[in-house]
C-alpha cells in the first residue's frame, strides 16, 4: 500500500489560492492563520496529477465532451464506496455545485414560491433562493445534546403551509452532521406526502467520520420523481479550482427540463482538464481517501480533546462529517462581530463567521481543520489562550 502524505504543510502562497492570497481578512491581518474557505491544503491524488499532465502532452484544448469512462469512473465510485447505483443517463457534467442548486431551483419552481432550507447551513443557499425571486422559509435545526436534529414537526408544517421545495445539505455544513438513513426517509416520507422537491447537496458525501455512513437522497426510490442529487469531486479530491460537478436526476422529465434549462444557459461544455482530473480521481483515489479521512478524524479528535482538556467554554458540535468543525464561543458573552473581531485582530485566526448560516449561527465559528497538523496545533494553540484570557485559572 502507498502512503500518502497529508502531514507536511504546503505553501499556497503566489498559486492565485483565494484562502491564502486573498481569503477574507488577508488584507488586514497578514499574519493570519486562513482557516474559512472550504478546501484543504492537501496535495491532491498523484494519479490526478499525472492525469492532467498527460493530457497537457495533447497540445489541443478546443470544446470536449465528458467521455465514456467519466460517467463510468463516477458510477463506479458510488457503488463501491456508497453502494448506490447511477445511470449514465441520470448524470450531468457540470461547472458547479452551487450553479446546480440555482438551476434546479428555477427548473422546479417559479418566482414567488417558497423555498425552505435548514439553518443554520451553507450561506449560497438563501442567496441562490432568493437570487431567483423565490421566498425564503427557514425550518432551523433542533441544538440537542451538543449535536444538530432535523426538526419534523416543525417540517411538515411548512411544507403544509406551500413550501414547493427544499434544498438538502447532506452531510450538513457546517454543523457536520451526517444524516442517517432513519432520518432520510423520515424526509422522504414527508416530501412524498406533501409533493415536496428536494434538491440535495451531497459534495461532502465522502466525508463519513468515525464510522459514520454517507446515505443519498436517490437511496429512497419513492424520491426518484422529487430529487435532484448534486455531487462533485472537490471537496473529497481538493479540485475546487477545476470548477467540475455534477447532477444526478434519475427522474426523465426533471432530467429533461434540467437537460434544457443548462442548454438555455449554453452550459454545454465541459472543462477538458476537470473531466481528466474527475476520472482519474473517481478511478484511482480510493487509498488518498482512505487515508485523508483517517488524517482528519485525528485531527479532530485533537482539536476536541484539546479543547475539552485546556478550553471548555469553546464547544465544538460532535463531529460526524466534513473537513468543517463547528465551535460553540457563546459562553464568551460576544456579539458575532466582536467576536470575530477578537480572534481576526488579536489571535491571527480567520475562521468563518457563524452567523452568516443564519438562524442559530450567532456565537459559533466555523474551522476548516484541512491542513497539516503541525498548524493545526498552532490553531490549537491560540484558542486556548484566547480561553484562558476570558476565563483566567479555568
Amino acid at each position: 500500500m502507498v502512503t500518502f502524505d497529508f502531514d507536511t504543510p504546503i505553501d499556497r502562497r503566489g498559486s492565485s489560492c483565494i484562502k491564502w492570497d486573498i481569503g477574507p481578512k488577508r488584507n488586514q491581518e497578514p499574519e493570519l492563520i486562513p482557516l474559512s474557505i472550504a478546501d484543504t491544503d492537501f496535495a491532491c491524488p498523484p494519479q490526478v496529477t499525472e492525469a492532467i499532465v498527460k493530457r497537457c502532452q495533447h497540445p489541443v484544448f478546443g470544446y470536449s465532451v465528458a467521455p465514456q469512462d467519466f460517467f463510468t469512473s463516477i458510477i463506479g465510485w458510488f457503488e463501491q464506496r456508497h453502494h448506490i447505483h447511477f445511470e449514465k443517463d441520470w448524470i450531468h457534467p457540470g461547472g458547479g455545485v452551487v450553479t446546480a442548486v440555482s438551476y434546479a431551483i428555477q427548473t422546479l419552481t417559479s418566482p414567488g414560491d417558497q423555498v425552505l432550507i435548514q439553518t443554520p447551513v451553507y450561506d449560497p443557499f438563501p442567496a441562490v433562493t432568493q437570487g431567483t425571486g423565490r421566498v425564503l422559509v427557514e425550518s432551523p435545526l433542533i441544538s440537542r445534546n451538543n449535536t444538530y436534529e432535523m426538526d419534523f414537526a416543525d417540517l411538515e408544517r411548512k411544507f403544509q403551509g406551500g413550501v414547493r421545495l427544499m434544498i438538502l445539505c447532506n452531510p450538513h455544513n457546517p454543523v457536520g452532521r451526517v444524516w442517517t438513513r432513519e432520518e432520510l426517509q423520515q424526509l422522504a416520507q414527508l416530501c412524498v406526502r406533501y409533493h415536496v422537491y428536494v434538491v440535495s447537496d451531497e459534495i461532502h458525501c465522502d466525508f463519513g467520520l468515525f464510522g459514520h455512513s454517507y446515505t443519498s437522497i436517490l437511496t429512497f426510490p419513492e424520491m426518484h420523481p422529487l430529487a435532484v442529487c448534486c455531487i462533485a469531486p472537490g471537496k473529497s479530491f481538493n479540485l475546487a479550482g477545476l470548477a467540475v460537478s455534477a447532477t444526478v436526476i434519475p427522474d426523465p422529465e426533471i432530467n429533461a427540463k434540467m437537460n434544457e434549462r443548462f442548454r438555455s444557459a449554453w452550459l454545454i461544455n465541459n472543462n477538458v482538464l476537470s473531466i481528466a482530473a474527475t476520472t482519474a480521481a473517481y478511478t484511482c483515489g480510493g487509498e488518498w481517501m482512505d487515508q485523508q479521512i483517517a488524517y482528519l478524524e485525528g485531527s479532530s479528535r485533537m482539536i476536541t480533546e484539546r479543547l475539552a482538556r485546556e478550553a471548555p467554554h469553546i464547544v465544538p458540535a460532535v463531529h460526524e462529517g466534513t473537513f468543517l468543525m463547528w465551535l460553540n464561543f457563546r459562553d464568551f458573552g460576544l456579539s458575532g462581530e466582536e467576536l470575530s473581531r477578537e480572534l481576526v485582530h488579536t489571535w491571527k485566526l480567520g475562521m468563518n463567521e457563524g452567523w452568516h448560516y443564519g438562524t442559530g449561527g450567532e456565537g459559533y465559528m466555523r474551522l476548516n481543520i484541512g491542513c497539516s497538523r503541525q498548524l493545526l496545533d498552532t490553531v490549537a494553540d491560540r484558542l486556548v489562550q484566547m480561553h484562558n484570557a476570558h476565563f483566567p485559572g479555568k
